[in-house]
């Protein structure tokens, strides 16, 4: 999948963006290099197992914080949702022809895009519209750059698998492909423990900065990757349906919601963030085995110290 070229360095939930390598905290020192080809002989099997513990807490059968069932997407003109208005947009159909998705025609403030965010997500129980920004990724900031290509999304998956099952597959192919190479972080085998807390309100809801307005009619906000047949992840093998079952994870065990997508970029509100270090170390893998783009060699210490603190999950995909 071709891909525009990304701006050198830019600053992301406390975190500096440094192109292919990753990420690593503002005004820590550079990142090292990548990390050397390990010989055949020197890399130890990977385990690729899933491992049930009591603290794993998947909560697969959790009703999340924002549900509701998919509802109708609104005309081009409609001017309002469940009773909040809407600027003018337009209905974006996939592949089979089928309208997906509604995206507003013009690019909003900040001010006016975290507005609509939290009064629709606030009727998101009765519309079964979540609303979310598209970036004005790499482009101008007077233009959208919708999170597909020019042709549309692809064709919808309904088929989710589960966040275990998406890691366990990331790993075995990994380990079929790369023998001779040592992953920077241990694979995922069991997943970290659930944060308790409050759930998630409309009110707590924020975006970096403006864009866009998509509303996709789904039953949760992770399920819009899956929707929208999204192929951001594609350059790792993942689908649209392998984000969701991740993302439905994650709002389970961490209220972290999805408040935004681009052509190759994801970001997820985080209401709990995780504590302990058992729990930001298996984290730290959960995230780097879905989007090795967003660490460097020397990362994963300070990743892990930036899950205790970020509110926001930003992920980019080279």
């Amino acid at each position: 999948m071709p891909r525009p070229i990304a701006i050198a360095a830019t600053i992301v939930a406390g975190m500096v963006y440094l192109g292919g390598c990753g990420y690593r905290p503002d005004g820590a020192g550079p990142a090292s290099a990548a990390p050397t080809t390990a010989s055949p002989s020197a890399v130890a099997p990977l385990d690729c197992t899933p491992r049930p513990s009591s603290e794993s807490g998947d909560d697969s059968g959790r009703t999340p914080t924002f549900h509701a069932t998919p509802g109708q997407l609104p005309a081009p003109d409609a001017g309002e949702v469940g009773g909040v208005a809407i600027p003018r947009g337009q209905l974006v159909k996939n592949a089979d022809g089928v309208a997906v998705a509604w995206l507003g025609t013009d690019v909003l403030s900040e001010d006016r895009l975290i507005g609509l965010i939290r009064d629709l997500a606030g009727v998101f129980s009765r519309t079964g519209l979540w609303p979310i920004r598209v970036p004005t990724q790499y482009r101008d900031d007077a233009v959208l750059d919708p999170p597909w290509l020019e042709t549309g999304p692809e064709r919808s998956l309904a088929a989710i698998p589960t966040a275990p099952a998406v890691y366990e597959r990331i790993c075995r192919d990994y380990a079929r492909h790369s023998a001779d190479l040592e992953p920077l972080v241990p694979p995922v085998t069991a997943l970290a423990r659930r944060q308790p807390g409050p759930e998630m309100m409309p009110s707590g809801l924020r975006i970096a900065k403006g864009g866009g307005l998509l509303l996709v009619p789904v039953a949760r906000p992770a399920d819009v990757p899956a929707v929208l047949g999204w192929l951001g992840a594609t350059n790792t093998q993942l689908t649209g349906a392998d984000i969701t079952a991740v993302l439905r994870s994650w709002e389970d065990r961490f209220e972290a919601v999805l408040v935004s997508i681009g052509f190759d970029t994801l970001e997820v509100q985080v209401g709990n963030r995780p504590e302990s270090a058992q729990q930001r170390g298996k984290l730290v893998s959960e995230h780097y085995w879905i989007c090795p783009d967003n660490f460097a060699a020397s990362m994963p210490d300070y990743y892990s110290q930036g899950l205790s603190t970020w509110t926001r999950w930003s992920f980019w995909w080279d």
